[in-house]
Parts: C-alpha cells; sequence; structure tokens
C-alpha cells in the first residue's frame, strides 16, 4: 500500500508538472501571437484610414473614432501543441479581455479613445458627401440617452442559461442628425434582447428575452430629424450598435501606454500588449495607441486547455493503475505460488514420514528379532508396499509440480474410449468389492492426450477407492461433460478436496489414498481449458468436467 501511495504521488506531481509546462508553453505562443494580431490590426487600420482609400470621401474624427473601436478587437488562436487552424479562439470579448485604442495629436494630447459609444453608419443620399460614421456619445443632459445606455449595461450584465447566449440588438426608425460634426441622436426605435439556443440541427434559435423601446425629442437647430427608409435613402447602413469598452478599462489602461514603439509584459497569464505609431488622417498627424489585454486565464482558455489536459493526465492514471495492479496480480500470484510449493513440500514431508516410519519399524523387526521365515517374508511385502506407497506418493508430488512446464500438443480425443478404458483396468478390484460400473454417451474434445487421461484416470481411480462395496460407478458423457458419479457412506465435504494431500472426512482419510489425484485432475483440466466441479449428497459423489 505505501509503494502504491508512492507511486501515484509521483504521478499526481508529474501530471502537475505537464500541466505547468502546458500552460507556459501556451501563453508564450499567445505572447508571439498577440505581437502578430498587433501587427495585423495596425496594418489594417492604417488602410481603414488611408485617404487614399477614396480620396472623394470626406473624413473626420468621427471616422478616426469608430474605425479605432470597431477595428481594434483581436481574435487569437488558442495554441495547445500549435496546431494549424485550432479552434476556438479567444476573442477581446471574452471575459477578462479588452481591445483598446487612443488617439493624441502631434503634440501628444488625447483626442480620443475606444470607450464605448453609439455608433452609426448613415447613408443620407445617393451621392451625400457627409454620409459614414456618426456617433451618438452618452449625455447626462438628455436622460433618454442616458437611460439607453443604462438600458444597454443591464442587458450585458445579465446572465444566460445554460447551452444559450445573449444578443443585443438595436433598430432605429428615425434620428436627430448633426451632419457638420457627424452626431446623431436616436429618435424612434427599440433595443431588443434575445436569448439564442442551440437547437437539434446546430442552428440557433432566438427567443426574445425582452424589448424596450425610445421615443426621444430635441429641439437643437444643430440637428436634423431624419425618418430612415428600408428600400432607399436616407437609411441605416450595416451598423447600428454599442461598441467599446467601459470607462473603468480604459482608465486602467491609459497609465501603461507607451510611445513610438511596442511592448508586451504577461504576469499571472495576463498578456499586456501595446503598440504605437503616428498616422496621417485628414491632413493632420496622430498619435495611435493599441493596447491588448489577453487573459490566459479566461473561461474559454481554462476549458480548451482541460479538454487536452484532462484525458491525457487520466489515460496516466488509467495506466499507471493498469501497471500497479499488474504488479499486484503478479506478485499475488507468486507469493501464492510461493505459498502452494511451501504447503505442498509440508503436506509432502507428513505424507511420506508415516510410511517411512513403518519401513523403519519393520527393518527392526527383521533385524533385532528371531522371525520365522514367513513372518520376515510377510514384514518384507510390508516395506516394499510402503515403499511403493511412498514412491507413488513422490512421482505423482512431481507430476503436479512440473505439470505446467510439460509440452502440450492438442488433438481429438474419444472420451467414452478413455473413459471405459480407465475402468477397465480397475475391473478385478470392482469385481472383488461388487461394485457395479458403466461408461455411456459418447463426445469428442481437443485436448492433450497425456494431461487428458490424467484427468480422466483420478476421476476414476478416485472412485474406486471410495466406493463401498457393493456400490455403484457410472461415467456419464455427452458433449458438454464427463460426470463420474459413485456411491458414498455418508456426504462428502468437498471445499477443499482439489487442495493437495486433502483427503475429506476422516472415513476418506483411511482408505490409503494420496490426496494428489483431485488436485492432478483439477489442474489438468485449467491447463486444457476445462472445469472441475465438485458435489456430494448423502448417497452419492459427483465429480464432472466440463468441456464448454
Amino acid at each position: 500500500m505505501r509503494t502504491l501511495i508512492v507511486t501515484f504521488a509521483i504521478v499526481t506531481a508529474l501530471c502537475a508538472a505537464f500541466v505547468f509546462e502546458v500552460r507556459r508553453y501556451r501563453i508564450s505562443i499567445m505572447v508571439d501571437r498577440c505581437l502578430e494580431q498587433l501587427d495585423y490590426t495596425e496594418t489594417r487600420v492604417r488602410k481603414l484610414l488611408s485617404q487614399e482609400r477614396n480620396p472623394q470621401y470626406n473624413y473626420t474624427l468621427a471616422d478616426l473614432r469608430c474605425i479605432l473601436t470597431r477595428y481594434a478587437s483581436f481574435r487569437i488562436r488558442l495554441p495547445l501543441f500549435d496546431e494549424e487552424n485550432s479552434e476556438p479562439s479567444l476573442t477581446s470579448d471574452a471575459e477578462g479581455c479588452h481591445a483598446i485604442a487612443f488617439a493624441y495629436d502631434k503634440d501628444r494630447n488625447p483626442v480620443m479613445s475606444s470607450r464605448r459609444t453609439l455608433q452609426a453608419y448613415l447613408k443620407l443620399g445617393e451621392d451625400a458627401a457627409d454620409e459614414g460614421n456618426y456617433i451618438c456619445e452618452e449625455s447626462d443632459d438628455i436622460p433618454e440617452i442616458k437611460r439607453l445606455y443604462d438600458d444597454y449595461r443591464e442587458f450585458v450584465g445579465r446572465k444566460p442559461g445554460k447551452n444559450s447566449e445573449y444578443s443585443i440588438s438595436l433598430t432605429m426608425e428615425s434620428a436627430y442628425v448633426n451632419r457638420e460634426e457627424r452626431t446623431f441622436i436616436p429618435a424612434k426605435g427599440m433595443i431588443l434582447l434575445e436569448e439564442m439556443n442551440t437547437a437539434k440541427n446546430n442552428f440557433f434559435e432566438a427567443v426574445t428575452v425582452e424589448s424596450r423601446s425610445f421615443d426621444i425629442s430635441i429641439a437643437d437647430e444643430r440637428y436634423e430629424y431624419v425618418e430612415f427608409s428600408n428600400n432607399g435613402y436616407p437609411c441605416v447602413y450595416s451598423l447600428f450598435n454599442f461598441i467599446g469598452e467601459d470607462s473603468e478599462v480604459m482608465e486602467s489602461a491609459y497609465k501603461d501606454v507607451i510611445w513610438d514603439g511596442t511592448r508586451i509584459t504577461e504576469e499571472g497569464g495576463i498578456i499586456r500588449a501595446c503598440r504605437t505609431f503616428r498616422l496621417f488622417f485628414a491632413d493632420e498627424e496622430y498619435w495611435i495607441c493599441l493596447y491588448n489585454i489577453v487573459d490566459c486565464n479566461a473561461p474559454e482558455v481554462v476549458k480548451y486547455d482541460l479538454k487536452f489536459v484532462i484525458p491525457i493526465c487520466l489515460a496516466v492514471y488509467l495506466l499507471t493503475a493498469l501497471i500497479c495492479w499488474r504488479r499486484i496480480v503478479n506478485d499475488k500470484a507468486k507469493y501464492a505460488m510461493e505459498d502452494y510449493q511451501r504447503n505442498l513440500t509440508n503436506r509432502l514431508a507428513h505424507d511420506i514420514k508415516t510410511p517411512l516410519m513403518a519401513i523403519g519399524g519393520y527393518a527392526e523387526n527383521i533385524k533385532e528379532v528371531d522371525l520365522t521365515e514367513e513372518e520376515k517374508n510377510r514384514y518384507l511385502d510390508a516395506i516394499l508396499a510402503n515403499v511403493g506407497f511412498t514412491d507413488s506418493i513422490i512421482n505423482r508430488t512431481l507430476f503436479l509440480n512440473t505439470m505446467e512446464e510439460r509440452s502440450r500438443k492438442p488433438e481429438t480425443i474419444d472420451v467414452l474410449s478413455v473413459a471405459a478404458e480407465s475402468l477397465k483396468k480397475y475391473g478385478p478390484l470392482l469385481d472383488q468389492k461388487g461394485i457395479t460400473h458403466s461408461a455411456e454417451g459418447s463426445a469428442s474434445v481437443k485436448a492433450d492426450r497425456t494431461t487428458f487421461e490424467s484427468i480422466v484416470e483420478n476421476l476414476i481411480s478416485n472412485a474406486v477407492k471410495y466406493t463401498p462395496e457393493h456400490g455403484v460407478i457410472k461415467a456419464e458423457i455427452d458433449g458438454r461433460r464427463l460426470a463420474v458419479t459413485n456411491t458414498v457412506k455418508q456426504k462428502v465435504d468437498v471445499g477443499n478436496l482439489t487442495t493437495p494431500f486433502v483427503r475429506g472426512e476422516e472415513a476418506r482419510s483411511n482408505l490409503g489414498g494420496s490426496g494428489l489425484g483431485l488436485s492432478i485432475a483439477e489442474r489438468a483440466a485449467a491447463m486444457n481449458g476445462f472445469t472441475l466441479k465438485l458435489s456430494s449428497t448423502d448417497e452419492e459423489f459427483r465429480a464432472e468436467l466440463r468441456f464448454r
């Protein structure tokens, strides 16, 4: 038990080390991929804000803010063994992950940030020069706008049920638009919270959880009231939603901003990647800072890691358990064999002690006492009988002990002929005791002839030895078994009869048997894939050799 505990303690330590190394490897790879993501985001932002992309378009700071807010996001593949196209990915929307952007003027004064705002892309006419990105700032001066922001935060804070997720969408029928400043105030519309449940076909089914409408009226000459069309102009094109990060996240990130370069740090599984570069936009020079926070402890990452780590650790534990189990089984078998051989030796020594004492006594009488020739011959016959009995015990013990080492050659054997031959061998003794005997039925088995004949021989000899005068012995054969039954004077305890040198009750121990016959029969049966079952009643003893 102590060895087992130590083994599993070592395996647990190794699994813990494996988990630690996997985590360290994953974090190092994700640091590299954060740098790749910064390169990609910078290239994309430069391209989207390039004046050459659309020389006719009148770019404003609203465009800069919208593009930075939308496209500063990240999607990083979750590596474990750096496999290609690994899924899922960790995004800037995950818990603990953030994608932040700041813009500064050429004098490094803050101009704007990706703080959360309500944004829309408005097409106000077929060739309207003032179409594009518009922003609705949160304002305490207009309570309805404040309430709309609060409703969105409330919906975001709600947790969906298992196997589902929430989706927040907004619709806008009309708005107040400030074309010069590229700002707007939604007039009429709705914010909708839907629960997306996974359907049987792996598609999502949307169920409305709650909807809240808004109806805002203002009187401001800077804003023009515009009703949107579903087919034509003006219209809300492609986007109307809250985008960006909370103010608290922006404040914490602002302290880590660096100028003109890249910095990436990792502490406690939290990766902070910052990239600042210069950009010429709308004929002005700006400093753009991209700041990503990647939480390697996010639920998505942990779930992904456990998907691989747990099966590997379980496999290691299972393999260790199998090895330990095999060793325990082998040790038990080894100890059992040692106990068996020790008991066999002890029983052999005990059983041959009696005939040896008899031999010694007879020899002393012959040497020291004046005997007639007839008495000497009687003592000599007794000595020879005990020598033969002792030799029989030793030979049968050696046969039992070396049985598994013998080579076996399976062949088809007629069971009836073997049983009949064994009964025939004991014919004179059976006739002398007046025992009725028979062998009936037919069957063929595939087995090693030597060991199979030893099974039948020992079952028949056991029956002959312990059947009282005028009893009955039957050998009944069919395709599934050979059953040898014999008459007994009393019920026999069959519990330990297959143990070497065990003869059962006292009545059987006085009949001169060695107690090895049934042991040899059981061992030989197992070697050939058979089973030996013993049973007894008050009148009959039954030894059944089952072929299948």
